[in-house]
């Protein structure tokens, strides 16, 4: 039979047990809570009302390290009148300073003899008037009449991330219990504190970056309207450019061909007076013989006659010529055929070559060996344009008299265009820059610089491309090749 010493003993023991239980059953569902969020707000809620309202801490602290590594700040509390949060303890400075420094948990108490200790201190030294050796007392946060305090550095991975403390203003000495205690929640709470903070981080980055993202996208957005922009405007420019090279073309057209209408219609108008002086003539002289009786069939009017036929062939002729003249014209312009049509290469050729006449006849021969050529389908005054600009130039290249040779076959997918001077040619270190815009060796009042980058911007238009051979003193073959491609299906 237990003694009555034996019992109680033996109750003290179930007591404990049952404390140390629900202190356990406690602990874990505070390692529950923390570890189940990542929201620091209610992760210091769970700890500071643990501490509170479970195990009659009535006054705690929680502090993290700050960027600099210099000082602490009070990222939440429990148990204070005042505003705690945001309160800055710097490293070595107080019991809490002194635990961050150190990195090793503090237990005191009976703080109040040291403060008033310390107030002694002070105040002797001011009589003698050396108080200012001692400097200014920092104020820091929790109670003022603090008599005991625990304080346990928050420590992950030998990385100090806060302190965690909790203080008394009764004179209650903090028991190995009490320790114990503070330490499995300061444990606890610095891991999931850590991985808090860990996550934070990485929320503020990916906002960080997602804005860094957007403001990029912006700028890239601004940048290609900007881009298009100026695109629009270059297209623009170089269409005003290819219009101004081409109303140059057509300066050129027009003086030669107002020469070319100008000799036909000389002999026209100089057939008309000699046929109506002979017309006159004939005229007279009918009715001269008429008078007298006699038959007009002899041989003055015959002579009339015959030279009447010779003038309306001579007329036909140069009717024919300027016809010949004004179709080529036409031709040339495709002005009843704007779109893209299917057509003759040989034809565009020609037509370029009535028009350009003026500057070829009696000094420029041409020699043609055409292929046999499907039609193509392509912009014809666009692709009239590439024969003007290569044929003047080719008759430009040469100085004094010479010969071009134009030469025209198909392969398999393409036809083939080739225009070969006499001239001068051109020097290899050129052969690179003669289709940049502005770039010529004819001078400022012979050439623009436009006409082959006009060439080769057009025959990009038609997926075609221009090839360059040229030896100095010898002369340049230009070879221009087009894409042979189905007619689109017409629509129902």
């Amino acid at each position: 039979m237990a003694t009555p010493q034996q019992t109680a003993s033996l109750e003290r023991l179930q007591e404990e047990l049952a404390q140390k239980s629900e202190e356990v059953r406690v602990l874990r569902q505070m390692s529950s809570e923390v570890n189940a969020t990542l929201n620091l707000d209610e992760i210091y809620e769970a700890v500071l009302g643990t501490m509170y309202d479970l195990f009659g801490f009535h006054h705690s602290l929680i502090l993290l390290l700050d960027d600099s590594g210099e000082t602490l700040r009070v990222v939440g509390s429990r148990g204070y009148e005042g505003p705690a949060v945001g309160a800055k303890v710097p490293l070595g400075v107080g019991v809490i300073g002194t635990v961050a420094r150190r990195r090793k948990m503090m237990r005191v108490g009976n703080l109040g003899q040291t403060r008033s200790y310390a107030a002694a201190v002070r105040s002797e030294m001011a009589l003698s008037e050396q108080a200012d050796e001692l400097g200014a007392i920092p104020k820091l946060p929790g109670l003022p009449n603090v008599e005991g305090q625990i304080a346990i550095p928050l420590i992950i991975k030998d990385t100090l991330v806060g302190v965690f403390a909790v203080e008394s203003a009764a004179r209650r000495v903090f028991t190995e219990r009490d320790e114990t205690l503070v330490s499995v929640v300061a444990n606890l709470s610095a891991s999931a504190i850590h991985n808090a903070l860990l996550y934070r981080k990485q929320e503020e980055y990916s906002q960080s970056l997602a804005e860094r993202v957007s403001e990029r996208t912006q700028e890239l957005a601004q940048r290609n309207q900007e881009l298009e922009q100026t695109l629009e405007e270059l297209k623009e420019t170089q269409n005003q450019l290819i219009i101004k090279e081409k109303m140059a073309s057509l300066g050129n057209l027009v003086s030669g061909v107002a020469h070319e209408i100008n000799t036909p219609l000389g002999v026209l108008n100089s057939n008309n007076d000699t046929l109506s002086l002979a017309l006159k003539k004939i005229g007279q002289l009918l009715e001269d013989r008429l008078a007298q009786g006699e038959s007009w069939r002899d041989d003055k009017v015959r002579d009339v006659l015959q030279n009447m036929s010779s003038l309306t062939k001579f007329n036909a002729m140069a009717a024919e010529r300027m016809i010949k003249i004004v179709m080529s014209l036409r031709t040339f312009a495709r002005l009843d055929r704007a779109d893209e049509d299917d057509v003759d290469i040989h034809e565009g050729l020609e037509s370029t070559l009535t028009l350009i006449h003026n500057q070829l006849k009696d000094r420029v021969t041409v020699h043609k060996d055409y292929g046999d050529l499907p039609l193509v389908r392509c912009h014809p005054s666009q692709l009239n344009q590439v024969y003007m600009n290569l044929l003047v130039n080719a008759s430009q290249a040469i100085e004094g008299k010479g010969e071009i040779r134009l030469k025209t076959y198909a392969t398999e997918d393409a036809v083939a265009v080739e225009i070969t001077d006499s001239g001068v040619g051109i020097p290899a270190e050129n052969l690179n820059r003669v289709f940049d815009p502005g770039f010529t060796t004819k001078g400022v009042k012979v050439g623009s610089g436009l006409g082959l980058s006009i060439v080769r911007r057009i025959l990009d238009d038609h997926n075609g491309k221009i090839e360059v051979e040229s030896k100095v003193g010898e002369g340049s073959m230009f070879r221009v090749s087009l894409p042979i491609r189905p007619s689109p299906e017409p629509k129902a």
